[in-house]
């Protein structure tokens, strides 16, 4: 085992999170984006709406760190007061990770497709309903948990500043936060020396779908990472045959959501102090409901 590998691998995140942290520390206090959100206000007559688009467009954005992106531009318009801001790290973590089922440029596309010799359109066929779930919960915490006095959009002196280009950018830079994603990339890329175990084990115990489905559940939840579920998901249903693609998908999906290595919950916590109790609650709403859709449509159509 090369301990140097375990220590150093993935760790240019923590360079480019510290960049968006600055970005995003920069168009917070000069309000960069206060005319696009004013605009759009004006001409939708609500502020959730602003939330909602900051949500789609950084939601698609096909780069590493989608959560980062989006939680900068949320806290430009989240309000000071800490129980109001908790939403805003749900929907930031939700509205985020809907990429994973449908993307034809993500791994957990593209794996499964390749695996299965499927084509994109079948695969989104079978995600489909999966999708109409995650955009129905994502909805639900937008216009529903978030109210409009939670959105707070202020127009005045958006024009660069002169006390905010001396102050000193390394000050936008949460320290508590980088020093705990390091542990986190750490600690996964440990669980990454041991995904061929986890492959094989699953292989060979094909003894029942509960006894697979709950394997398959905690490789992924052990691994924490969306090429590695995917993977798993792929040789679930290579076994059980494509009509089970839904089902294994959604357990597995969820075993990644849930995951203790996944470094996207403590860059939340950090912008909007949400707890680990209310990540999860929204979490198992969403995972929840996405299998017992994937259990439909699987189950119910064999």
């Amino acid at each position: 085992m090369d301990y140097t590998s375990l220590i150093l691998n993935n760790q240019w995140y923590l360079l480019y999170l510290s960049g968006i942290m600055i970005t995003a520390g920069y168009a917070k206090d000069q309000r960069w984006f206060a005319p696009a959100y004013t605009w759009i206000v004006n001409n939708t007559q609500s502020k959730r709406a602003v939330v909602a688009l900051i949500s789609g467009i950084t939601g698609v954005l096909p780069i590493t760190g989608r959560v980062a992106v989006s939680a900068g531009f949320l806290d430009t318009i989240a309000p000071k007061d800490k129980e109001k801001r908790k939403v805003y790290g749900v929907i930031d973590y939700l509205s985020t990770h809907h990429y994973y089922l449908w993307s034809p440029i993500e791994k957990s596309v593209i794996i499964p497709m390749a695996a299965l010799g499927i084509s994109y359109w079948t695969f989104l066929g079978y995600m489909l309903p999966l999708l109409v779930v995650m955009f129905g919960v994502i909805g639900y915490y937008i216009f529903s948990v978030l109210k409009e006095d939670d959105v707070e959009i202020n127009v005045d002196g958006f024009n660069v500043g002169e006390k905010y280009l001396e102050k000193n950018p390394l000050k936008y830079i949460n320290l508590n936060t980088i020093v705990l994603l390091a542990g986190i990339i750490i600690l996964g890329n440990i669980t990454k020396e041991y995904t061929n175990e986890i492959k094989m084990f699953i292989e060979n115990n094909t003894a029942s779908l509960i006894h697979v489905s709950l394997i398959s559940f905690l490789g992924s939840l052990f691994l924490g990472s969306s090429s590695r579920f995917a993977a798993i998901t792929a040789i679930a249903v290579t076994i059980y045959g494509v009509e089970y693609l839904p089902w294994f998908f959604a357990i597995d999906y969820a075993g990644y959501m849930l995951s203790p290595t996944h470094k996207c919950l403590s860059i939340g916590k950090m912008y909007f102090g949400t707890s680990l109790k209310e990540y999860y609650k929204s979490i198992i709403i969403l995972c929840s409901s996405i299998i017992a859709m994937a259990a439909v449509i699987t189950f119910v159509s064999i």
